[in-house]
């Protein structure tokens, strides 16, 4: 998709009851603060109705989204992972005094996605009760900025509660390093974060703000297994999902 960075359907995952996720119905991506008049055009093609943006305000500020011409969906704010500019801080206070940037930054990810299931759980159930609305089999994008860390989470999260397998989750969350230039971009990034450091940061340590690992996601598992016992407690009490309401999901995405 031009100008927006790790944007995928989400269809073709098969189901424990032998359904398969609809093409077409599921998208996420990064942020849509650089769509081009091209990519207008492909979202038009995809009918894509509803955004759901995870960004916090500061983030969008910095990246405001200026829709294409002829389109204009039901855009719907929900904000998930706290405050980016106090967190973005405190990475730079860590880097600016550890030996370690590698190892300092990926325990920040590790934390942030220990934290973001269970300090957003409002904003998640939300992101369910929208994608709970069938919206006239018209399609839904879901995205953060980089659509690799809230929007894997959202993501891996819904896919649970549709009946798919643990590696069709995983499969799907570690496509973003498949989806984004990991090399390039984490130079450029390695660069940045140098002169905010104040000290010489190597591309392969900022892998973490590039890439996903499994362990990421297997981080937010414990955290909900930690308060919940299992993620189906959690999808069932946190996110509002009754059996009665997640065989209405099935059926919305499944066919």
């Amino acid at each position: 998709m031009s100008g927006v960075k790790n944007f995928r359907d989400m269809g073709g995952y098969s189901s424990a009851d032998g359904r398969t996720m609809q093409w077409g119905r599921l998208f996420r991506s990064g942020h849509l603060a650089e769509m081009t008049e091209v990519c207008g055009t492909e979202i038009l093609a995809r009918d894509i109705e509803t955004v759901i943006d995870f960004r916090s305000d500061a983030e969008k500020v910095r990246h405001p989204v200026q829709w294409p011409f002829g389109w204009a969906p039901e855009y719907h704010p929900t904000p998930i992972g706290g405050n980016a500019a106090a967190w973005v801080k405190e990475l730079y206070d860590q880097l600016a005094k550890t030996d370690f940037p590698a190892q300092a930054l990926r325990q920040q990810f590790i934390l942030a996605f220990k934290t973001i299931p269970i300090d957003n759980q409002q904003g998640l159930k939300t992101f369910f009760d929208i994608t709970a609305d069938p919206r006239s089999g018209r399609a839904l994008l879901f995205h953060c900025t980089a659509g690799k860390d809230r929007t894997g989470i959202a993501g891996a999260l819904l896919m649970k509660a549709l009946g798919i397998s643990e590696d069709q989750i995983m499969h799907d969350f570690l496509l973003t390093n498949d989806a984004v230039d990991l090399d390039s971009t984490s130079a450029t990034i390695a660069e940045w974060l140098s002169r905010k450091a104040g000290q010489t940061i190597k591309p392969s340590d900022v892998l973490p703000l590039v890439g996903v690992e499994a362990d990421f996601l297997e981080a937010s598992y414990q955290a909900i297994r930690h308060d919940f016992g299992t993620i189906e407690a959690y999808l069932e009490h946190a996110m509002g999902l009754t059996a009665k309401r997640r065989a209405a999901l099935q059926d919305i995405y499944l066919e």
